[in-house]
């Protein structure tokens, strides 16, 4: 038998949104390798263990509670009641009579899709959520604390939210009027908070500020700009996807300019931070080593662009897009600039892109959307929403700004209490931050018991143990590879060129020197450009500030 026009359309949105989540999925651990690149390579096993944990953790918590919070059911303004650990979701006998509870007009409310593939979909939105924010505790937070975190934001804080503001019943959509097609406040804005303010319970690494600020340089840009691919790849279906069908000529409007839009935006974004950089760095002369990752906040540059325009990427003409854009892009500047001088230590600028970019775009909704929209059976309706842009006279266009505002202080503070609470607890029990030694060393080998490198890779942080042998007896048993690289540093990264095998080198390996004190370079690295496999005297040189090393 031929299959119906509805069973088609069931099947298209079904595989719409199924698409969407994998792709979400893959969005996820491509923040994990921008965090993994970002950070020193003595810590870039942990960033991956990290999101491993939190995928295991945050997965069971929204079965348990999250998807019920969320979505369970009618619910009310506060809360979904039903599904606990999915008990009855997708069971036709709750619904007696109901020939397709799929449908966009059910008291399930799926837009014609699978329950199930309803609930991957937003499970992998509350892991994108978790794992955003947990980027920004890179280098120095204890695993204990990801397993809790994880549990909190995927259970409770983020379920909470999404009911308000996507759920059929939630006080911030259906009854205060906010919308946020994409996210910009619900996703990002809450990732960011709940970087901010873990970032802030767990102070900054060592060396980062004292004693003075010093930039802690990523290990691999290959590796970041990878994560950034994934991550662009991700913000493309999910901006475009906000609407979660595609069928109807008014929903494949929104999805190509949902796409249209979200290229533009990150565009003009990373274009614009680009250029202020060099123009603020142009007015003054910093030390070389003192600069800004210029690749690393170039793409987060980008990925502010996206999170800026998420909020009605489906809803902007292309125009509205590039302004967006580029405002995302001195949003996302100021935000990094004043963490910096808050002296919050923020690896991969987790907190500046996503509060930056988020708050900023739940603002740009009321501002430039279009007026208009799709109706239930997928066609335009005209002269649907009011923006200030196209009706500044029109109240409800400026009423759309104070639904922005409390969608902005709502998950604000929501966020940041709960979170607040969990890690003040974890910081009275002496569970939040790693040693000093830890840090220093590496939390791979001492968390892990394994580094994310070949032991023929040396880590200059590292001077102590790796598989049992410490460096300076591998470097001098028996006369066997004794090309070990010398690297003496003092606390402030500066290198000692009376002892350091880069000292007869040009001033661009000098700097070079300084610049990997606490990354991984390869043992030939040095000897081949000083054809010299050790210091002057072919001994290993010990640094004269050992335990300052940063």
């Amino acid at each position: 038998m031929a299959a119906t026009n509805e069973q088609l359309q069931q099947a298209v949105e079904s595989f719409f949104l199924l698409f969407n989540g994998v792709v979400i999925f893959l969005m996820s651990f491509g923040y994990t390798l921008i965090e993994s690149g970002g950070v020193r390579s003595q810590n870039a096993g942990h960033s991956l263990f990290k999101t491993l944990l939190i995928l295991i953790t945050s997965a069971l918590a929204f079965w348990i509670t999250g998807y019920a919070f969320a979505f369970g059911g009618n619910g009310n303004v506060l809360l979904g009641t039903r599904f606990w650990a999915s008990e009855g979701l997708g069971a036709r006998y709750l619904h007696p009579g109901v020939e397709n509870y799929t449908t966009s007009n059910n008291v399930l409310k799926l837009n014609n899709q699978d329950p199930y593939i309803n609930y991957f979909y937003n499970y992998m939105l509350a892991f994108l959520v978790t794992n955003i924010a947990a980027s920004a505790f890179a280098e120095r937070c204890r695993v204990p604390v990801y397993v809790l975190f994880s549990i909190v934001m995927s259970g409770f804080v983020y379920p909470f939210l999404a009911h308000w503001m996507w759920g059929q019943n939630g006080w911030l959509g259906a009854v205060v009027g906010a919308r946020d097609y994409g996210g910009s406040a619900i996703i990002y804005l809450t990732a960011g908070v709940a970087a901010l303010i873990g970032t802030i319970f767990l102070g900054p690494r060592f060396g980062r500020f004292e004693p003075r600020t010093l930039p802690l340089f990523g290990h691999s840009i290959p590796v970041t700009s990878v994560g950034a691919i994934l991550v662009a790849f991700g913000f493309f279906v999910l901006n475009s996807g906000a609407d979660h069908r595609i069928t109807g000529k008014a929903y494949g409007d929104r999805v190509g300019h949902g796409l249209v839009n979200t290229l533009l935006s990150g565009a003009t974004s990373g274009a614009t931070y680009y250029l202020l950089q060099r123009v603020i760095e142009s007015m003054g002369e910093q030390a070389r080593h003192l600069k800004r990752r210029v690749f690393l906040s170039t793409v987060n540059s980008i990925l502010a662009g996206m999170v800026a325009v998420a909020g009605g990427a489906v809803a902007y003409n292309p125009w509205s897009a590039v302004i967006i854009g580029a405002i995302a892009a001195l949003s996302f500047l100021l935000w990094s600039k004043l963490l910096i001088k808050l002296q919050v230590d923020d690896p991969v600028e987790t907190a500046a892109v996503h509060i930056g970019g988020g708050l900023w775009g739940i603002f740009a909704v009321p501002i430039f959307r279009r007026t208009v929209g799709p109706n239930i059976n997928g066609g335009f309706v005209e002269d649907v929403f009011n923006s200030i842009i196209y009706r500044i006279s029109a109240g409800e266009s400026w009423r759309g700004l104070l639904n922005s505002l409390c969608t902005a202080a709502v998950v604000m503070a929501w966020t940041a209490v709960f979170v607040a609470l969990l890690f003040l607890l974890l910081k009275l029990l002496n569970l939040l931050k790693v040693s000093k030694e830890e840090e220093l060393r590496g939390i791979d080998l001492f968390q892990h018991g394994e580094p994310a490198y070949a032991l023929r890779i040396y880590c200059a942080a590292c001077g102590e143990q790796l598989q049992g042998k410490t460096i300076e007896q591998e470097a001098t048993a028996g006369g066997v590879r004794t090309n070990f690289p010398t690297i003496v540093t003092d606390a402030e990264g500066e290198p000692k060129k009376a002892n350091c095998i880069c000292s007869t080198t040009s001033d661009y390996f000098q700097h070079m020197c300084s610049m990997i004190c606490v990354a991984i370079v390869p043992i030939e690295y040095f000897s081949e450009r000083n054809g010299s496999t050790g210091s002057a005297n072919g001994t290993k040189v010990k640094s004269v500030n050992e335990d300052n090393r940063v």
